[in-house]
C-alpha cells in the first residue's frame, strides 16, 4: 500500500474535513469511512455495515482498503491522525478506506437522492483538486525573479512563465474533452437525428455503444433508478425534461382492440440514458 498522509484540511459543507492521499497511489485523494459518516450524517458503524454487506463489490487495492488488517504492516500514518479514537480504533474490526471509484460504488449501494447528491459535491469539490506541484511553484518563483531583475533574461523569463500559465490552464480543459468525446460524438449523432425509439431500439443503440444490457434489463435499471415507474411509463420529472413522450397504440386482443400507452425516448433521453449507463458500467469494470 502506498504511504498515506494528511495534505491539510478543507472547509466542505461547513465542516472541517482532513485531505487525505496515498493509499491507492501517489496524490490521489481518498475518503476513510469516518469522513464519509461525517459528511453523510452517519454512525462510522452504519457506514462499515453497508461496506462489510457489500463487500465483494468492492475490489481491494482499486476500490478499497481495510486499514485495521494493516495496521501492522508498513505504515507511517497513526490512524488517530485521520480523527480516529484509540478506543474505536481497538474496537472496530474494520477501518476502511475507498478511492474515488470505491466511494461512487459505496454511493450506488446506498441509492438514495441526498447521497447522490452528496457524492457529485464531494466529487466537485474534494476528489478533483490537485496537489499543487512544488517544482513548477519553484520554477515559477525563479522566472519572478529573472523578471524583477529585467533585462533579456527577464523578456525570457516573462514568456517561459506566460507558456506555464497556459499549460496549466489548458491541460484540464483538453483531457475533459478527450475524456468526453465519446459521449459528445454519441450526443451530436442523436441531435442530427430525429429519431424517437422505444426501450427495445434503445438497447440496441446501448449495446452499439459497447454497453451490454437487453431490453429486459434496460427496463429493470431505468425502474431501479427512479425514471421509470412501475408500469414502465416515465415520472413527470422525466416528461417535463423532454426525455420521454407517451404515445397511445391499438392492439388486437381476444376481447377485441384495446388501446396502451408505450414510452418512447427522445434524443434528449437517449443521451442522458447513455450516459448514465456509461458511468455505472465502467464503475463496475
Amino acid at each position: 500500500m502506498n504511504e498515506l498522509r494528511i495534505n491539510g484540511t478543507q472547509k466542505f459543507m461547513g465542516k472541517t474535513i482532513p485531505v487525505v492521499e496515498g493509499g491507492f497511489g501517489s496524490n490521489q485523494r481518498v475518503v476513510t469511512d469516518k469522513m464519509i459518516a461525517e459528511i453523510h450524517n452517519m454512525r462510522d458503524g452504519d457506514v462499515r455495515r453497508r461496506i462489510f454487506d457489500n463487500i465483494n463489490r468492492f475490489k481491494e487495492n482499486i476500490d478499497i482498503i481495510d486499514l485495521k488488517q494493516r495496521v501492522h504492516q508498513t505504515q507511517t500514518l497513526d490512524l488517530t491522525e485521520l480523527g480516529y479514537a484509540k478506543q474505536s480504533i481497538t474496537q472496530a474490526e474494520h477501518i476502511y478506506l475507498l478511492s474515488e471509484r470505491g466511494y461512487a460504488k459505496l454511493i450506488k449501494i446506498m441509492d438514495t437522492d441526498l447521497a447522490w447528491e452528496l457524492h457529485d459535491k464531494l466529487i466537485d469539490e474534494y476528489f478533483v483538486m490537485k496537489e499543487i506541484i512544488l517544482s513548477d511553484e519553484q520554477l515559477k518563483a525563479n522566472l519572478l525573479l529573472s523578471i524583477y531583475n529585467g533585462g533579456q533574461g527577464g523578456i525570457l523569463a516573462s514568456k517561459q512563465l506566460t507558456e506555464i500559465e497556459v499549460k496549466k490552464a489548458t491541460t484540464p480543459l483538453l483531457e475533459t474533452i478527450e475524456e468526453q468525446k465519446p459521449m459528445v460524438d454519441f450526443a451530436n449523432h442523436v441531435t442530427t437525428s430525429s429519431d424517437t425509439v422505444d426501450i427495445g431500439e434503445l438497447a440496441k443503440i446501448v449495446k452499439n455503444e459497447n454497453i451490454d444490457i437487453g431490453r429486459n434489463r434496460l427496463f429493470e435499471y431505468l425502474r431501479k433508478n427512479k425514471i421509470l415507474m412501475s408500469n414502465n411509463l416515465p415520472y413527470q420529472s422525466y416528461l417535463a425534461k423532454k426525455w420521454f413522450e407517451v404515445i397511445e397504440i391499438t392492439k388486437q386482443t381476444a376481447y377485441g382492440t384495446k388501446m396502451f400507452s408505450k414510452t418512447m425516448v427522445l434524443g434528449k433521453g437517449q443521451v442522458g440514458i447513455v450516459e448514465m449507463l456509461r458511468r455505472d458500467f465502467l464503475l463496475d469494470k
